[in-house]
Protein backbone atom coordinates (compact mmCIF):
# COMPACT_ATOMS: atom_id res chain seq x y z
CA UNK A 1 0.00 0.00 0.00
CA UNK A 2 1.03 3.74 -0.76
CA UNK A 3 2.49 5.81 1.93
CA UNK A 4 -0.04 7.91 3.52
CA UNK A 5 -2.77 5.13 2.72
CA UNK A 6 -5.15 3.84 5.03
CA UNK A 7 -6.70 0.60 2.95
CA UNK A 8 -10.14 2.11 3.34
CA UNK A 9 -12.05 2.49 0.26
CA UNK A 10 -14.05 6.26 -0.68
CA UNK A 11 -17.67 5.87 -0.69
CA UNK A 12 -19.22 6.58 -4.22
CA UNK A 13 -21.39 9.49 -2.64
CA UNK A 14 -18.26 11.69 -3.00
CA UNK A 15 -16.89 10.85 -6.31
CA UNK A 16 -19.93 12.60 -7.88
CA UNK A 17 -20.27 16.16 -9.58
CA UNK A 18 -24.15 16.23 -8.68
CA UNK A 19 -23.76 18.09 -5.38
CA UNK A 20 -21.64 20.54 -6.86
CA UNK A 21 -24.42 21.58 -9.55
CA UNK A 22 -27.06 21.18 -7.08
CA UNK A 23 -25.35 24.02 -4.22
CA UNK A 24 -24.10 26.22 -7.26
CA UNK A 25 -27.90 25.92 -8.95
CA UNK A 26 -29.19 26.75 -4.65
CA UNK A 27 -26.55 29.42 -4.38
CA UNK A 28 -25.75 31.44 -7.16
CA UNK A 29 -28.56 32.71 -9.01
CA UNK A 30 -30.28 33.95 -5.80
CA UNK A 31 -27.11 35.78 -4.89
CA UNK A 32 -26.75 37.10 -8.56
CA UNK A 33 -30.79 38.14 -8.53
CA UNK A 34 -29.70 39.90 -4.68
CA UNK A 35 -26.49 41.23 -6.29
CA UNK A 36 -28.59 43.00 -8.86
CA UNK A 37 -31.28 44.38 -7.07
CA UNK A 38 -28.86 46.21 -5.27
CA UNK A 39 -26.38 47.33 -8.35
CA UNK A 40 -29.52 48.98 -9.56
CA UNK A 41 -30.61 51.26 -6.31
CA UNK A 42 -33.52 49.58 -5.22
CA UNK A 43 -31.45 48.56 -1.41
CA UNK A 44 -30.60 51.19 0.96
CA UNK A 45 -26.42 52.13 0.91
CA UNK A 46 -26.41 51.02 4.63
CA UNK A 47 -27.75 47.17 3.43
CA UNK A 48 -25.65 47.28 0.24
CA UNK A 49 -22.26 48.21 2.24
CA UNK A 50 -23.60 45.62 5.06
CA UNK A 51 -24.27 42.82 2.45
CA UNK A 52 -20.90 43.74 0.52
CA UNK A 53 -18.88 43.72 3.47
CA UNK A 54 -20.25 40.11 4.87
CA UNK A 55 -19.58 38.70 1.60
CA UNK A 56 -16.36 39.92 1.46
CA UNK A 57 -15.37 39.05 4.59
CA UNK A 58 -16.57 35.18 3.76
CA UNK A 59 -15.07 34.91 0.40
CA UNK A 60 -11.84 36.35 2.12
CA UNK A 61 -11.97 34.18 5.37
CA UNK A 62 -12.87 30.90 3.77
CA UNK A 63 -10.11 31.16 1.31
CA UNK A 64 -7.63 32.02 3.94
CA UNK A 65 -8.98 28.87 6.10
CA UNK A 66 -8.75 26.85 3.00
CA UNK A 67 -4.99 27.77 2.43
CA UNK A 68 -3.74 27.49 5.62
CA UNK A 69 -6.04 24.47 7.32
CA UNK A 70 -6.38 22.35 4.00
CA UNK A 71 -2.73 21.17 4.09
CA UNK A 72 -2.55 20.97 7.67
CA UNK A 73 -5.87 18.24 7.27
CA UNK A 74 -3.61 16.71 4.62
CA UNK A 75 -0.87 16.46 6.44
CA UNK A 76 -2.95 14.95 9.82
CA UNK A 77 -4.44 12.55 7.47
CA UNK A 78 -1.35 11.12 5.73
CA UNK A 79 0.56 11.14 9.29
CA UNK A 80 -2.16 9.23 11.00
CA UNK A 81 -2.83 6.98 7.98
CA UNK A 82 -3.21 3.61 10.22
CA UNK A 83 -6.76 5.26 10.59
CA UNK A 84 -7.33 8.39 8.93
CA UNK A 85 -5.16 8.39 5.76
CA UNK A 86 -5.61 10.67 2.56
CA UNK A 87 -9.12 8.52 1.60
CA UNK A 88 -10.11 10.61 5.10
CA UNK A 89 -8.78 13.53 3.18
CA UNK A 90 -10.41 13.31 0.28
CA UNK A 91 -13.68 12.19 1.52
CA UNK A 92 -13.55 15.56 3.94
CA UNK A 93 -12.59 17.53 0.66
CA UNK A 94 -15.44 16.03 -0.91
CA UNK A 95 -18.01 16.32 1.62
CA UNK A 96 -16.78 20.24 2.04
CA UNK A 97 -16.34 21.38 -1.68
CA UNK A 98 -19.80 21.64 -2.98
CA UNK A 99 -20.73 24.04 -0.31
CA UNK A 100 -17.38 25.96 -0.18
CA UNK A 101 -17.33 27.11 -3.81
CA UNK A 102 -21.14 27.46 -3.93
CA UNK A 103 -20.55 29.97 -1.01
CA UNK A 104 -17.26 31.62 -2.36
CA UNK A 105 -18.88 32.31 -5.11
CA UNK A 106 -22.37 33.76 -4.18
CA UNK A 107 -20.05 35.57 -1.59
CA UNK A 108 -18.23 37.24 -4.16
CA UNK A 109 -21.53 38.05 -6.13
CA UNK A 110 -23.25 39.62 -3.05
CA UNK A 111 -19.96 41.96 -2.87
CA UNK A 112 -20.10 42.78 -5.91
CA UNK A 113 -23.64 44.09 -5.85
CA UNK A 114 -23.32 46.43 -2.94
CA UNK A 115 -19.09 47.08 -4.14
CA UNK A 116 -19.19 51.58 -3.27
CA UNK A 117 -17.31 52.37 -6.31
CA UNK A 118 -15.86 51.42 -9.78
CA UNK A 119 -12.51 50.36 -8.37
CA UNK A 120 -14.05 48.24 -5.46
CA UNK A 121 -16.61 46.76 -8.41
CA UNK A 122 -13.72 46.09 -10.95
CA UNK A 123 -11.32 43.78 -7.96
CA UNK A 124 -14.97 42.34 -7.02
CA UNK A 125 -15.40 41.25 -10.63
CA UNK A 126 -12.25 39.74 -10.67
CA UNK A 127 -13.10 37.50 -7.83
CA UNK A 128 -16.32 36.65 -8.50
CA UNK A 129 -14.92 35.67 -12.42
CA UNK A 130 -12.16 33.54 -10.59
CA UNK A 131 -14.48 31.97 -8.13
CA UNK A 132 -16.77 31.27 -10.53
CA UNK A 133 -13.85 29.67 -12.99
CA UNK A 134 -12.83 28.06 -10.07
CA UNK A 135 -16.17 26.14 -9.17
CA UNK A 136 -16.25 25.12 -12.86
CA UNK A 137 -12.44 23.99 -12.53
CA UNK A 138 -13.39 21.86 -9.49
CA UNK A 139 -16.46 20.34 -10.86
CA UNK A 140 -13.82 19.32 -13.78
CA UNK A 141 -11.86 17.89 -11.08
CA UNK A 142 -13.99 15.56 -9.48
CA UNK A 143 -14.55 13.91 -13.10
CA UNK A 144 -11.19 12.78 -13.56
CA UNK A 145 -10.79 9.16 -12.04
CA UNK A 146 -13.85 7.18 -10.66
CA UNK A 147 -15.96 6.82 -7.76
CA UNK A 148 -14.40 4.54 -5.71
CA UNK A 149 -10.59 5.89 -5.39
CA UNK A 150 -10.48 8.78 -7.75
CA UNK A 151 -6.52 9.19 -7.72
CA UNK A 152 -5.90 7.12 -4.75
CA UNK A 153 -5.50 4.03 -7.40
CA UNK A 154 -5.17 6.35 -10.84
CA UNK A 155 -2.52 5.81 -13.28
CA UNK A 156 0.01 8.31 -13.62
CA UNK A 157 -1.92 9.88 -16.44
CA UNK A 158 -4.96 10.41 -13.96
CA UNK A 159 -2.65 11.91 -11.19
CA UNK A 160 -1.28 14.47 -13.16
CA UNK A 161 -4.49 15.39 -14.91
CA UNK A 162 -5.49 16.03 -11.09
CA UNK A 163 -2.05 17.31 -10.44
CA UNK A 164 -2.59 20.13 -13.55
CA UNK A 165 -6.39 20.98 -12.54
CA UNK A 166 -5.41 21.04 -8.70
CA UNK A 167 -2.79 23.67 -9.32
CA UNK A 168 -4.77 25.21 -11.40
CA UNK A 169 -7.78 25.76 -8.67
CA UNK A 170 -5.12 26.70 -6.23
CA UNK A 171 -3.65 29.44 -8.09
CA UNK A 172 -7.31 30.81 -8.65
CA UNK A 173 -7.80 30.75 -4.77
CA UNK A 174 -4.93 32.52 -4.03
CA UNK A 175 -5.54 35.51 -7.43
CA UNK A 176 -9.38 35.55 -5.59
CA UNK A 177 -7.90 35.83 -1.76
CA UNK A 178 -5.76 38.87 -3.35
CA UNK A 179 -8.61 40.69 -5.18
CA UNK A 180 -10.86 40.32 -2.17
CA UNK A 181 -7.97 41.36 0.47
CA UNK A 182 -7.44 44.38 -2.17
CA UNK A 183 -11.29 45.18 -2.29
CA UNK A 184 -11.47 45.07 1.15
CA UNK A 185 -8.66 47.49 1.77
CA UNK A 186 -10.02 49.64 -0.76
CA UNK A 187 -13.68 49.71 1.10
CA UNK A 188 -11.86 50.69 4.75
CA UNK A 189 -11.05 53.57 3.36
Amino acid sequence: MAAGLSGQKIPKEYGQTAPFFRLAALVVPPCAVISAWMANGYASAHLCNITALLGAAYAFGSNVWLLRYGPRMYAVCCKESTWLGKEAFSTIQAACFPEYFALQSGSCILALGGAPSSWAKLLMTIATMLALVNQLVKLYDTSTGSADQPLLDGSSDVKKTFGMVHGISMLLDLLNLFAVFAYLCMVAG
